[in-house]
């Protein structure tokens, strides 16, 4: 009677450790950015290579600046998409939509500053080059959203979060933040 007992404790014990390991994976080690070997990501009109130091530091060669910022919002969003959401929805004043309405007076607040309607605004007056850059920009996050919805990072599934498209007016918004 005791050995059974013991047999089934570990083998309790066993599908536990099983099924932990593939939470972890699934959750925690999947969704890292794949830091070797080749991508073929639509968007881009020539090869763009990234290199990442010791550290983890993304290098990015490539034969244009509409590819080289591509490639920057793509590997941004691969490293940092969590962060990302975060600063827009802060810019926007959206954060009680995803973390609760205990949130909606700071949202309010956020709101009144005016940032997102801001960044609208500022977008008018840019430059059409400039434009090129900050939508070639917004395409690389939204590359990289779109191939990884299936293994986005563990925030998202927590909070029950699909990231929205970034947008142009994301990256000036939280720009704006960070001057206040």
């Amino acid at each position: 009677m005791l050995r059974k007992l013991i047999i089934a404790l570990a083998a309790l014990l066993l599908l536990v450790c099983l099924v932990a390991a593939g939470a972890y994976y699934y959750f925690v080690r999947r969704p890292l950015p794949r830091t070797e070997g080749t991508l073929h990501i639509k968007g881009l009109a020539a090869p763009v290579q990234v290199l990442r130091d010791r550290w983890g530091v993304p290098h990015i060669y490539a034969q244009g600046n509409h590819d080289l910022v591509f490639a920057q919002g793509f590997v941004q969003a691969q490293d940092r998409l969590w962060q990302m959401e975060i600063n827009r929805r802060v810019a926007a004043g959206r954060l009680s939509e995803i973390i609760g309405e205990e949130l909606l007076p700071v949202d309010r607040l956020l709101r009144a500053f005016g940032m997102a309607r801001a960044a609208r605004e500022e977008l008018t007056h840019f430059l059409p080059e400039e434009m090129e850059l900050l939508n070639a920009y917004a395409d690389g996050v939204n590359a990289f959203i779109q191939s990884h919805l299936d293994r986005l990072p563990l925030e998202f599934h927590v909070l029950g979060v699909i990231p929205e498209p970034w947008r142009p007016e994301d990256s000036i918004g939280w720009a704006k933040v960070m001057a206040l």
